[in-house]
């Protein structure tokens, strides 16, 4: 949650399966994949997450409605989730209190890392995601460009998959119990669906990332070992040829 960890124009970073703590606990598994996600085996418990054309208009019209509302307090929300998953994962707060170190001494420019920073950029994408139901391939590569963007977090700080399960959860929980969410119950289902999707999708672009970084690394490895065998073979080639000039140098017996 580096400046220089994050390209996303969020900045945030899909979860599989989002369990909601209270007492109507319940799992949503993730979707089929699809190109460049994968799948964890924790996701294929219950049924299918769905995708944003799964939603009915009247999802859609209890989702953007709740949000007009919720938008005001959203700071405040999200920052309850943040700090949530905070004590949940404790990585998380390793991640944010480096950036605000980091943004102490960088007073040029906005750092997306911090806190601070993720809230504005929070509400943002939920703005940006509302407006463009639409146009779901554009509402999906949003989504999945917020995982790819948190997979160098992967190597640098242990930034695993489950962290964004447990967002999801802590998410859930936290908007969907808000007021402006309790007003009606389709709302309320609405968002558990769409949190959920939302989850699933980050973290299939977090991981497919990853699979691409891995890959990578891979075929760097095997180049690498290519060129020194081909390295050591012309060594031995030239060593033999220096030997071969050398004997023709020496003086018949």
């Amino acid at each position: 949650m580096d400046d220089h960890l994050s390209t996303s124009p969020y900045n945030f970073r899909r979860t599989q399966s989002c369990r909601v703590t209270n007492k109507s606990s319940s799992s949503l598994s993730r979707r089929g994949t699809q190109k460049g996600c994968s799948r964890s085996k924790s996701t294929r418990r219950g049924g299918a997450v769905g995708t944003i054309s799964s939603l009915s208009f009247g999802q859609k019209q209890a989702l953007t409605t709740s949000w007009k509302i919720l938008k005001s307090q959203s700071s405040a929300v999200f920052r309850k989730i943040f700090l949530e998953l905070e004590i949940a994962s404790p990585k998380v707060k390793q991640i944010f209190y480096k950036a605000a170190l980091v943004d102490a001494f960088n007073k040029e420019e906005d750092n997306r890392a911090t806190l601070d920073v993720h809230l504005k950029l929070l509400t943002r994408f939920f703005d940006e995601i509302l407006t463009s139901f639409d146009d779901e391939e554009e509402c999906m590569r949003k989504i999945r460009q917020i995982g790819s963007a948190h997979a160098v977090l992967n190597r640098s700080c242990s930034f695993t998959s489950d962290i964004w399960e447990k967002l999801g959860e802590i998410a859930m929980e936290r908007v969907c119990t808000h007021e402006s969410v309790q007003k009606t119950r389709e709302a309320s289902r609405a968002w558990r669906t769409f949190i959920a999707i939302i989850i699933d999708e980050i973290r299939g672009g977090f991981e497919g990332e990853l699979r691409q970084q891995r890959k990578s690394s891979s075929t760097d490895q095997i180049d690498l070992v290519k060129n020194t065998e081909e390295e050591e073979e012309d060594l031995r080639v030239k060593l033999q040829q220096l030997r071969m000039d050398f004997n023709n140098t020496l003086p018949y017996s």
